[in-house]
């Protein structure tokens, strides 16, 4: 008797739509599964992984894989594959989601998981920023334009969107009706059959995102806008040149003439050769991507002087898409703070206290229990510490060191 095969949830979407909340909802709110994850991430450190185990109470840390320095649509593929294959010979979980880079294209992620035998896609979730398509992208227009270069980062969000079996729409609340309205003609027009879900903080069901059935490879691919124009053009080309006495193949639905054979394949090829462009992120020892999108860390034990900070977000470089991580504060030192900022969507929120404020007795105690925390302790600030993530286009690493370096405190 077969194995009961494990669905598998893929979260897409830019950098900073709102795939960590959503994924957070969900796992706080699994309706009996017992989920485990899989997050990637371009940077050396995966802030996500620390913000999901805490933000959503996971007290099995087994259960969340990090995946690294790479993107699970080209150079870590083969890892998440394997890991995939890992949580689910353990036998403890049921239900599997995998959050993307900001920068992955689902497609490749799609035929990578369904090469997994005892696993099985259940639904790819895209998630897109209202507010950000409507600031940034000309209310979505800018991705119908002519002459979008497969570097563009509007090639990039019109792949997020095409392909996918239901699309997020987050931040609704941050846009107008009349925004709301030209937003959903272009996504129509990029994705015309998708499930889509207006949100605002990712507030959605979840079992929308988990347990749908909702995905079929050929049918999300079929379904693409630009597919679907091929095809309506494809079949007036064929109004205009074949007889209606041409015989019409069963298989390929193409005229022949009398006699003629069909020469197509059409065996299920399962590598999907349609895919318009050859995705090759260049992570490996290089700063930047296909996109020109790079990363790197910014790292300090100081604290920053909320002031400086002030005025330095004020002007905060308009290449950064993305930055995410701890910070703290001179004036509030017991405080730990997480620091996210999305596009020119720039917030600070309380995260917890640092365990450098909590009694001798308690520090004690979990320093004994987890090491690593034990080796990142500084003698003079404990485990305060400003570690953000910086993701963006052509970066100016040390420019952006130094500015962020004059905002710490004396």
């Amino acid at each position: 008797m077969a194995k009961k095969k494990i669905p598998i949830t893929l979260l897409c979407g830019y950098l900073g739509a709102g795939k960590t909340t959503l994924l957070n909802r969900v796992l706080t709110n699994q309706k009996g599964y017992k989920v485990a994850v899989i997050v990637n991430d371009i940077g050396e450190v995966n802030v996500d992984e620390r913000l999901i185990s805490k933000e959503a109470n996971i007290t099995d840390t087994n259960s969340i894989v990090p995946l690294t320095n790479g993107c699970i649509c080209c150079t870590l593929k083969s890892d998440m594959v394997q890991g995939i294959e890992n949580l689910m010979k353990t036998g403890k979980y049921d239900y599997i989601l995998i959050e993307a880079s900001g920068v992955c294209e689902p497609m490749p992620i799609a035929q990578a998981i369904e090469t997994i035998e005892i696993g099985k896609l259940d639904n790819v979730v895209g998630v897109v920023d209202a507010a950000r398509l409507v600031d940034e992208f000309d209310e979505g227009k800018s991705l119908l334009k002519e002459g979008i270069d497969e570097e563009d980062i509007e090639s990039l969000l019109i792949q997020q969107i095409e392909f996918c079996s239901t699309l997020i729409v987050n931040k609704r609340d941050l846009v107008t009706d009349e925004q709301m309205k030209m937003v959903r003609a272009v996504i129509n027009k990029i994705q015309p059959e998708v499930k889509v879900i207006e949100t605002t903080r990712c507030e959605v069901p979840v079992e929308d995102i988990i347990g749908t059935d909702r995905f079929d490879f050929e049918t999300v691919y079929a379904s693409a806008g630009w597919v679907k124009e091929l095809e309506a053009h494809e079949a007036e080309e064929h109004d205009e040149h074949h007889d209606d006495d041409d015989e019409v193949c069963e298989k390929c639905g193409h005229h022949h003439e009398d006699g003629e054979e069909c020469d197509h394949d059409h065996e299920h090829e399962h590598d999907h050769g349609h895919h318009h462009h050859h995705h090759e992120h260049k992570h490996e020892g290089e700063s930047e991507d296909e996109y020109g999108i790079g990363s790197f860390v910014y790292y300090r034990r100081k604290a920053f002087d909320r002031n400086k900070l002030d005025q330095y977000a004020a002007k905060w470089p308009r290449n950064i898409i993305r930055s995410k991580g701890v910070i703290w504060f001179s004036d509030e030192e017991e405080m730990a703070y997480v620091l996210e900022t999305s596009g020119r969507q720039i917030s600070a929120g309380y995260s917890g206290n640092w365990l450098a404020s909590c009694p001798k007795e308690e520090q004690e105690k979990v320093l004994a229990e987890e090491p690593e925390m034990k080796k990142d302790w500084d003698p003079e600030v404990g485990d305060r510490m400003i570690k953000l993530v910086i993701i963006g286009r052509h970066l100016d690493k040390e420019q952006i060191t130094k500015d962020l370096d004059n905002c710490l405190a004396k």
